[in-house]
């Protein structure tokens, strides 16, 4: 700017009295480079110093409000580790471990039930992390607590809600929904943060479990996974117990039942002996025959029994435990295949997991040959069943058709020895009664000899000891991380402001985002200032900054109009007083250089330059001169404020600005101010349209447009200045403000 006159150096887009406003400069955005970037930080490194510096600070108050969290480790091996399973009874033999049967496990490991016990045996409902209600009421939540408690309190309790509902809801369907609430009672709550602390996985694709436990406390972490191991170990070990002892009490119901038989066959023995005493009669062939037929029958009857007792068996383990259990019972030459080929399967399928996934087309394929082998061991079972029960049949035939011949061979024997072969039938009876007990008795005896000695399907491995240091936070790490964050987000801050369209701020960004010159800037004025005020200032102190400005501005306009200018138009793209601050301080230049000076509110939209000044108001204004109702002078008032002469108007509704200044009689009112001022500044309406676009500004002297300071972008000024160019506005230059 020439220090003498105010004015700015003139650049290549700068206009000439005679001149149009050309279009704004169209600049392709440049493409960032590298020694771009390294200039961008360098510049920027104190911003990316507060960035880093800000992280960290954040980072290190949530570190010091975080609560440490501590994880335990411990193993345990899943299989029949004892000897008891190869000793005791068929219907309790050792797991067959598969990939399904592990998953089983690893699910009842994470089941409520397990937990539960967990739950009840660490007495978790006084530990206040489990239970906030615990919490020392002289000891206040830690920060971090406290806004998860917060958060925790805006989400709706839905689970409340429910619980709600099934209270007021006293149906079937109502306690079938709230069973796990009724099965946890207490510990509902304790139950589900206790599941979120706990993490179990299988090792690989081997039998080995890990159990992760995470807590507040060290120890209560290495308590939580020990204990989960114990419980669970101490499940199998009731589970085993309960079928052993289910079984047993079966034996037992079935002893006692034999038990009472045989002494029945020995008491009717004693009493027909008793009965004959001297009457027995032997005949060798006889006796010899009806040997043989006892013989027989009890071999028959014997051996019905064991087939009935199979055939029980095999229909309640069928009914209880499905066809894969009752298999193990039968010991036919498809069955030893079917359990081979089983075991190939299984084998294959773990392989096959372990190899390709569970779920690879190879696991399916397995698994569907698998689920065709259930059916046909299924398909076994029943078969075995229906020949089991076709032997019974059978013998039942065999043992009636022997028990009538041996009625027959008694009957001939009556005259001769009745009462003999009465009592050594009763004796043979007797026997097999006994021999039959006595099978029984030993396998009862046996089972509840072994059933003190089963072990678990599952053995602990190694406990898990104290962590002697918190997995979480990492402070170091954590504070080194922040930092890096940190300085990664200053940069990042750096580019996205460098990229973005940069506000305006002061005449030399104005003129080379627009290619437009700059008249000047208007400084120091708030937007609350009024008019009026603005006028007592300028006037109490002519030799202040803000009349300088003034004055400046006016002779940059006259220079670049190429003398005085007599016509000037003041105009901006909004209704900001910034305008009405520019038109009132050009009017009291004007007139402090000795011009005689007219200042003409033509803002037909808003009347805002009339509204906002105090004058005495003229017999009309311009819209009734307009309008053919009044005259020039009649319109005119003098403001001593300001030293010169204003005309207001007021709104004309419908009025179309474009039309209503391009008419002759606008022409003539403008030809009258000229011949009785030097200067006349028009105030149009703001330039928000091309419809709003202020008319015969070819004829204008100096066209100014203002602009406030950092508020807009050389893009949000192409509207106004793509109008002003279409309006073919003479010697347009451009006004900043600022407060």
């Amino acid at each position: 700017m020439n220090q003498y006159s105010g004015v700015p150096a003139r650049s290549k887009n700068d206009f000439g009295p005679q001149d149009h406003l050309s279009s704004p400069p169209e600049t392709a955005a440049p493409k960032m480079r590298l020694s771009d970037l390294i200039a961008l930080i360098k510049d920027g490194r104190k911003t990316i110093g507060i960035f880093a510096g800000t992280a960290v600070v954040l980072t290190g108050i949530l570190l010091l409000n975080a609560t440490p969290r501590y994880v335990a480790y411990s193993q345990m091996l899943l299989g029949e580790q004892g000897l008891s399973a190869q000793n005791s009874f068929d219907l309790v033999e050792e797991q067959n471990l598969t990939s399904s049967v592990i998953e089983g496990e690893l699910a009842v490991l994470r089941s409520n039930v397990l937990l539960h016990r967990v739950a009840e045996r660490l007495e978790l409902e006084t530990v206040p992390e489990f239970n906030p209600a615990a919490l020392n009421p002289d000891e206040g939540p830690s920060f971090i607590g406290g806004l998860k408690s917060w958060l925790k309190s805006l989400v709706p309790d839905f689970d409340a809600d429910r619980g709600a509902e099934i209270e007021e809801v006293e149906s079937q369907i109502a306690v079938a929904a709230s069973a796990s609430a009724t099965q946890l009672g207490e510990y509902r709550d304790i139950v589900g943060k206790l599941r979120r602390s706990f993490s179990v996985r299988q090792q690989g694709t081997s039998y080995v479990v890990q159990v992760t436990a995470e807590s507040e406390d060290p120890d209560l972490a290495a308590a939580l996974s020990n204990t989960l191991m114990d419980e669970y170990v101490k499940f199998l070990t009731d589970k085993r117990f309960d079928a052993a002892q289910e079984f047993t009490h079966w034996l037992e119901v079935r002893v006692n039942d034999l038990a009472v038989t045989l002494e029945e066959s020995e008491r009717a023995v004693v009493d027909y002996r008793a009965r004959m005493e001297a009457d027995a009669d032997n005949r060798s062939r006889l006796d010899q025959q009806m040997t043989e037929l006892t013989t027989r029958l009890v071999q028959q009857r014997a051996e019905l029994a064991q087939i009935n007792a199979l055939r029980d068996k095999m229909n309640e383990m069928l009914e209880n435990d499905g066809p894969l259990a009752a298999q193990l019972l039968s010991s036919s030459e498809e069955m030893v295949e079917y359990r081979s080929q089983m075991s190939s399967l299984r084998q294959r399928e773990a392989n096959a997991v372990g190899r390709f996934g569970e779920d690879s087309a190879q696991v399916a394929s397995i698994r569907r040959t698998i689920e065709q082998l259930e059916d046909a061991i299924e398909t076994e079972v029943r078969r075995e069943l229906d020949r089991l029960e076709n032997q019974r049949e059978v013998l039942t035939v065999v043992v009636g058709s022997m028990d009538n011949s041996l009625s027959e061979l008694s009957r001939l024997m009556l005259n001769q020895s009745g009462e003999e072969i009465q009592l050594s039938q009763l004796r043979r009876v007797a026997d097999a009664n006994r021999q039959v007990y006595q099978q029984f008795l030993g396998r009862f005896k046996e089972l509840s000899e072994l059933q003190s000695l089963q072990s678990p399907d599952a053995e602990v491995i190694s406990y898990a000891n104290p962590p002697s240091a918190p997995v979480y936070p990492r402070r170091k790490l954590s504070l080194i991380l922040a930092a890096i964050g940190g300085v990664f987000l200053g940069v990042a801050y750096l580019l996205v402001r460098n990229m973005l369209p940069q506000k305006l701020g002061t005449e030399q960004q104005l003129a080379q985002g627009t290619g437009v010159g700059v008249y000047g800037t208007v400084r120091g004025i708030g937007d609350d200032l009024l008019l009026y005020d603005l006028c007592s200032k300028l006037n109490s102190k002519p030799d202040s900054d803000l009349a300088k400005q003034a004055m400046r501005l006016a002779n940059n306009v006259d220079m670049r109009a190429g003398g005085a200018a007599r016509t000037i138009l003041v105009n901006t793209d909004t209704d900001r007083i910034d305008r009405l601050h520019t038109v009132v301080m050009l009017a009291w230049a004007q007139a402090r250089k000795g011009r005689n000076c007219v200042f003409l509110d033509a803002d037909i939209r808003g009347a805002q330059l009339s509204s906002k000044l105090e004058y005495l108001k003229p017999k009309s204004n311009l819209a009734d001169v307009l309008y053919g109702n009044g005259d020039v002078e009649d319109a005119l008032t003098r403001m001593p404020r300001v030293g010169a002469f204003f005309m207001p108007t007021e709104t004309m509704t419908g009025a179309n600005p474009a039309v209503v200044f391009d008419t002759e009689k606008y022409h003539e009112v403008m030809q009258a101010l000229l011949a009785e001022a030097d200067t006349v500044i028009i105030a149009p309406p703001p330039a928000t349209s091309f419809t709003e676009a202020y008319t015969a500004t070819d004829a204008v002297d100096a066209n100014l447009f203002v602009v406030r300071a950092g508020t807009l972008t050389a893009a949000d000024l192409s509207e106004p200045l793509a109008i002003a160019q279409s309006a073919k506005a003479q010697n347009f230059g451009l006004i900043m403000t600022s407060e």
